[in-house]
């Protein structure tokens, strides 16, 4: 959100630079504020008309097969094939709906958080399930318990919390805190050390610096150069820019192809136009259609935003033949993309060629050694600094992963399969830092053994050749610390179980 909040302040300083007029902005200010309240409204009103909830409804499928599997399971039934393919397709089904949802989203949101959690917490209650040394009396109670659970999402409630619980139903109180509690894990961390744990890493400080490289050319330009509706350059730069969506060189491309084509459709309308109510009709026709044409694809999103742009600036200031107008666009719109390609694509080898497999396993590494020496009781300084590193190594895996989701396939589809395994490494960070923040005078080291256990994992996977493969399913229990009494520990055991299944070697 903060991304997308800080391109919409971005747009708005272009416009607001760049537009040459003498009027002060207050004007200006409350119609876009208006508009984006008219926005919010309703988007109220569809969130009132439409009650469906495709997240929640795969929730609900997810509580129910997983229950059906319990019963099954406490009824003694030998063949479980049926009732497991059920659950297993009911948690795909479930994080496939995530997946689209983060991969439409400019960064890491709150509910994919949510929703990993919850896919990991199934998962693991799957996997109890099937033991061979799983009670039939508690897979019975947590039938009951899940079924609860189930009517009570489907309610939008909350049923009463689990009290007391053993074996299976430790795993169902695991998955409802996924569902109802708080996704952000309580690090145990002083504020200021959190903070230092967020701070971008090189590959998003590189981004930073070509758009604002790019940004401030594209300004000379607007200022320097006679171009009508020159804050056009730096529009296209701050769109083309972003660094969370995807290539440079690809959006520029197609921004460009995209932008002659709509100009090309208003000039063919143009006769059409020229009465304010067929225009405003024209207007709200291309309006409806920008969602469908920006699912497909980039080209097509500039092809129909290129008219609504450019017939209400007909509308507003109609000085400017339509024609003229649609010359100054395509214009400004090649510098800009010149502007984007060349000094924030061409000459930077790193923006040519993301990697982000290189950079897990650079993650990986980090990960490992913070673990490692969290285990042994390392010096507090050396656990703060492996901290830091492995956070910003995360940081620019993260980065290469916004990078490639629009890149056209097959980096793209690539990119959405190492969503869950990037979410994972990082829940994986967060445990460790649980782990290290729990040390006291006492107690320096928590559960050393299994945590040193879990360490030389990581080692091994930081150590192997890594592509993600989100079908398969790990749907057994954690090799070391899954009975752990520290539930730091253990968290941890439940995200390196996760983890390994999705990458293969």
């Amino acid at each position: 959100m903060l991304s997308v909040a800080t391109m919409q302040a971005m747009l708005g300083a272009a416009l607001a630079v760049g537009g040459g007029t003498t009027q002060p902005y207050g004007r200006t200010a409350l119609l876009y504020l208006a508009g984006g309240a008219l926005y919010g409204a309703l988007l109220g009103v569809e969130a009132l008309l439409d009650r469906r909830r495709p997240q929640r409804a795969a929730l609900v499928r997810v509580l129910r097969a997983l229950a059906a599997l319990a019963r099954a399971q406490a009824d003694g039934d030998a063949d479980l094939a049926a009732p497991r393919r059920t659950a297993n397709d009911a948690i795909d089904a479930f994080d496939r709906a995530a997946l689209a949802h983060r991969g439409a989203t400019g960064g890491p949101t709150r509910q994919y958080a949510r929703a990993a959690l919850v896919s990991r917490a199934a998962d693991q209650l799957l996997a109890r399930l099937l033991a061979p040394d799983a009670d039939p009396r508690l897979s019975a109670q947590a039938a009951d318990r899940l079924d609860t659970c189930a009517a009570a999402l489907a309610r939008s409630r909350r049923p009463a919390p689990l009290e007391a619980a053993e074996g299976t139903l430790v795993r169902v109180r695991t998955l409802e805190s996924a569902i109802w509690g708080d996704p952000d894990p309580p690090s145990g961390l002083p504020a200021r050390e959190r903070v230092r744990l967020k701070l971008p890493g090189p590959q998003l400080l590189g981004a930073s610096g070509r758009l604002a490289l790019c940004t401030a050319l594209a300004f000379a330009v607007d200022l320097a150069v006679p171009l009508d509706h020159g804050y056009w350059v730096p529009l296209t730069v701050a769109i083309v820019m972003k660094p969370d969506l995807g290539s440079v060189f690809a959006r520029a491309v197609l921004r460009f192809a995209g932008t002659i084509g709509g100009v090309a459709l208003v000039a063919l309308a143009t006769p059409l136009l020229r009465d304010p109510v067929v225009a405003s009709a024209v207007v709200g026709a291309l309006a409806a259609v920008v969602p469908w044409a920006a699912a497909r694809s980039y080209v097509l999103q500039a092809f129909v935003t290129t008219p609504v742009m450019m017939v209400l600036i007909d509308v507003t200031a109609p000085a400017t033949p339509v024609l003229e107008l649609g010359a100054a666009r395509v214009a400004a719109t090649a510098i800009g993309g010149a502007i984007a390609i060349v000094a924030g694509y061409l000459i930077w080898p790193s923006a040519r060629h993301p990697r982000i497999a290189a950079a897990f396993e650079s993650a990986l590494v980090g990960l490992a050694r913070y673990a490692r020496h969290t285990a042994v009781g390392a010096p507090a300084e050396t656990i703060a600094q492996d901290r830091r590193e492995a956070y910003r190594r995360l940081s620019d895996t993260r980065v290469q992963l916004q990078r490639m989701l629009s890149e056209p396939p097959p980096a793209g589809a690539e990119a959405y399969a190492w969503i869950p395994v990037v979410a994972a490494a990082e829940r994986v960070a967060d445990r460790i830092t649980g782990a290290s923040a729990a040390r006291t005078p006492d107690a320096p080291v928590p559960s050393p053994g299994a945590l040193g256990e879990l360490a030389g994992e990581l080692a091994q996977m930081a150590s192997a050749r890594h592509a993600p493969d989100t079908a398969q399913r790990p749907s057994r229990p954690p090799a070391h610390g899954g009975d752990d009494p520290d539930p730091a520990v253990r968290d941890l055991a439940d995200e390196l179980a996760s983890l390994r299944p999705m990458v293969v070697r």
